[in-house]
């Protein structure tokens, strides 16, 4: 009888929703997209009301945004290690290992940026530092390991291919923008001198595997047709990594010049002409995104169904928010600070929409299940 019922307590006990063994890479997307409208926030070129405000109030929650998910998934590797291995054979699951090197790289940059004014400036350079590193870490093992799996055992065909496909080369640029920033705080020219080969090395990494993806991911719009609703926010991820090049080429003439002396007038103009020509490119894909987001939204048979995935309308517009305001920088014109606030009031309402469906999503158990009553509902419907 007592073997009976604790086999039965073990089942209730089993049953009972479990957010370390539910929780996935994917929610670090979650992540990206606070952390880059903090710093953008902060940073916008032209003075906005309660802006600085509304930069700390988000630095500090992205920072325990982190700090939960980091303790989650770091539990579900210690408690579900089967579940965590499982990730890296799927490959779906095995992308959003990208969001995870991205929402460390932003962390990161976020504590240089807005930390700096709630911390000892020491204190929170520091910081920035070493999360930097780990996230540059993160970005080469996710860029290596991530292809390496789709070439040699993932299987998948030309419907399967998606823009989905960059997050995880993106992190090394993302890592790439973020370090130009901080080059100057290195200690030495020495370390100077090799964090911006460093930089300049994952901007290459990230840049010509971008090509190819995008070239793969045009093949497949082209000759496949009408992707479905689910994977329409995913075409926006292509206006990521052109913001995170014009982010590195617009800042690293300013942190250079004492490293390449003669060359940094060279320096200056190539960011200026390659910057430009990216956000040419940038608009282009703007338009053509959001032409894809209405042909679905105008057709009563197609639906875009919410998902995380809704984040891809967040960060890829807010990292080429954050190349318009580093251009603006660049060339001191008003036409790229009136062009960043444009972009920076669009993300405002992509980002308050799609975290107010979060919120709703984590509070009825749809995203997350993390309450008894959500668990009986799945079942329910399964």
């Amino acid at each position: 009888m007592l073997g009976a019922q604790l086999k039965t307590g073990r089942r209730q006990i089993d049953r009972r929703p479990s957010l370390s063994r539910q929780f996935g890479t994917n929610w670090f997307t979650v992540v990206m997209g606070i952390g880059i409208v903090a710093a953008l926030s902060y940073a916008s070129p032209i003075a906005l009301p309660g802006r600085y405000m509304i930069g700390k109030a988000l630095f500090l929650l992205v920072s325990g945004v982190f700090l939960v998910a980091l303790a989650l998934w770091v539990r579900r590797w210690f408690h579900h290690t089967d579940e965590a291995l499982k990730d890296f054979s799927d490959p779906n699951k095995a992308l959003f290992y990208g969001a995870l090197a991205m929402g460390i790289n932003v962390v990161g940059n976020d504590f240089l940026i807005i930390g700096t004014h709630l911390l000892s400036p020491a204190t929170a350079i520091l910081m920035s530092k070493v999360i930097w590193l780990c996230g540059v870490a993160v970005s080469l093992f996710t860029i290596i390991t991530v292809p390496y799996l789709l070439f040699v055992t993932h299987q998948v065909s030309l419907e399967d291919t998606h823009a989905s496909w960059l997050i995880p080369i993106v992190p090394p640029i993302v890592a790439a923008a973020t370090g130009t920033n901080l080059i100057p705080y290195w200690n030495s020219p020495a370390q100077q001198f090799f964090f911006t080969i460093l930089i300049l090395a994952m901007f290459g990494m990230t840049f010509f595997l971008f090509i190819m993806v995008s070239s793969l991911y045009y093949s497949r719009l082209v000759y496949k047709g009408k992707i479905g609703g689910g994977f329409v926010p995913s075409v926006w991820i292509e206006i990521g990594p052109i913001g995170m090049s014009m982010t590195v080429f617009s800042n690293l003439p300013f942190v250079t010049q004492s490293l390449f002396g003669a060359w940094s007038s060279g320096f200056h103009a190539l960011g200026i002409a390659f910057a430009i020509a990216m956000w040419g490119v940038g608009i282009w894909w703007i338009v053509i995104a959001s032409l894809y987001s209405l042909l679905h939204l105008t057709d009563k048979d197609s639906t875009i169904p919410y998902s995380l995935g809704w984040w891809s309308y967040v960060f890829p517009l807010g990292s080429f928010t954050t190349g318009t305001y580093a251009l603006n920088r660049l060339v001191g014109h008003s036409f790229f600070a009136v062009a960043g606030l444009i972009q920076f009031l669009v993300l405002a309402g992509f980002f308050s929409l799609v975290a107010i469906k979060t919120l709703i999503g984590i509070w009825n158990g749809s995203l997350l299940p993390w309450r008894s009553s959500h668990l009986r509902l799945s079942q329910q419907k399964v």
